[in-house]
């Protein structure tokens, strides 16, 4: 269904605790699925029934940055449109020169020789995408606090999109990439020779959820220096809490995945960016026919992890040299450019939950060449406090 412009324009709400860890853990309330209804397709073909539809919008534009997930997505739309006699979808990718922690350009010239995909549009990126440069601060503007706070990038495609449909690859690194039980479970099913400390991997793997808790060290707590110390401590205890309830078993971690809190607001937050363009995005990664899919042909010793997975899925599609690339781009240097620079320089202090969050600590989060994740929306909380004023 295409996007409507006269829909409510507001963001979801942020938790008072995602608001000052900048953090979305734990599920969503709207979905409660515990086991995925089994699924006779193969993945590849459910990831190609779900793009059919896409590839018949006008244009149908992929969001490229030449990683492995959109890659993924540009390989299969790809293939789907010349079998069914259907435009090329157009690869858009944004480039930020000077700022080399982005540079994929290797990757993705890689990926279009491969593909032999002759239209592709490449975005220069200057200071226009900063976090509170002219694009952030009219969608904050318009939408209020929107999650995550590097959202607003995919306006420049949005808009090269009017009218038609964006497909993206989110949420790859999700849902392969941060399987905590992918080793534990490549041992138990005989897929890997053990190593000395796969006997607590698989020891902590196999026991129940409470005991799991006492022994989880998510990373949730080193990403928000600037909580105070009993934030600190409440946010160490629902984060270990939440961990502790992955499922071990492939096929049930892809129902647990599917309910994750972070996939409502970020899919939330482009639609309302796109409904004023006219644009339709879809996550082919996230449809539930592909989800279904994947939790059925990976049965319970799923595939291994982020790599044996996209080689299972993908083998032939992609280069072999991008599906097994042991790194990705890095963009916070990129959002971090002048104007947010100056309002950080010059915050007054105010604005944040002073119970939760120490302002002076905020400062040195945001001074440091790249700051945490979670700092980006303290960004956006402060200075949409500071407009209100």
């Amino acid at each position: 269904m295409r996007a409507d412009p006269v829909a409510d324009v507001r963001a979801p709400a942020l938790s008072r605790w995602e608001r000052a860890t900048g953090l979305a853990i734990g599920a969503d309330p709207s979905q409660s699925d515990q086991v995925l209804p089994r699924s006779q397709e193969h993945p590849r073909a459910a990831l190609a029934a779900e793009l059919v539809g896409a590839l018949a919008c006008s244009p149908c534009v992929v969001s490229f940055s030449g990683g492995r997930d959109s890659s993924a997505v540009l390989a299969a739309a790809v293939e789907v449109a010349r079998r069914e006699g259907l435009p090329d979808p157009v690869p858009v990718t944004l480039r930020f020169p000077g700022v080399a922690s982005t540079d994929e350009s290797g990757w993705q010239e890689l990926v279009i020789r491969h593909l032999r995909v002759s239209e592709w549009e490449r975005i220069v990126i200057r200071d226009e995408l900063d976090l509170l440069g002219p694009v952030a601060q009219a969608a904050l503007t318009a939408h209020g606090l929107l999650w995550p706070p590097n959202a607003h990038v995919h306006v420049p495609i949005l808009e090269r999109a009017r009218g038609g449909c964006v497909l993206t690859g989110f949420d790859g690194d999700g849902l392969f990439g941060y399987w905590r039980w992918a080793r534990a479970q490549s041992v138990l099913h005989r897929r890997v020779r053990p190593e000395p400390r796969d006997a607590l991997r698989v020891a902590l793997a196999l026991a129940p959820a409470r005991v799991r808790h006492r022994w989880m060290r998510p990373d949730a707590v080193t990403m928000t220096p600037w909580l105070r110390a009993e934030a600190r401590a409440e946010l160490a205890k629902h984060a270990r809490s939440d961990a502790a309830r992955e499922p071990r078993p492939w096929d049930r971690r892809v129902a647990y995945y599917r309910q994750r809190r972070y996939l409502r607001l970020t899919v939330r937050s482009l639609e309302l960016l796109a409904a004023s363009r006219r644009v339709e995005v879809r996550h082919p990664l996230l449809a539930p026919p592909f989800l279904r899919a994947l939790a059925s042909d990976g049965g319970r010793a799923g595939y291994g992890d982020r790599t044996a997975a996209m080689r299972a899925l993908f083998a032939g599609a992609l280069p072999l040299d991008l599906l097994t690339r042991p790194r990705k781009a890095e963009f916070s240097r990129a959002l971090w450019r002048s104007e947010a620079r100056a309002f950080a320089e010059s915050w007054d202090g105010t604005g944040v939950d002073e119970e939760l969050v120490d302002p002076e600590r905020v400062r040195v989060a945001w001074s440091v060449p790249t700051p945490w994740f979670g700092a980006n929306t303290l960004l956006h909380v402060a200075w949409l406090a500071a407009q209100s004023r």
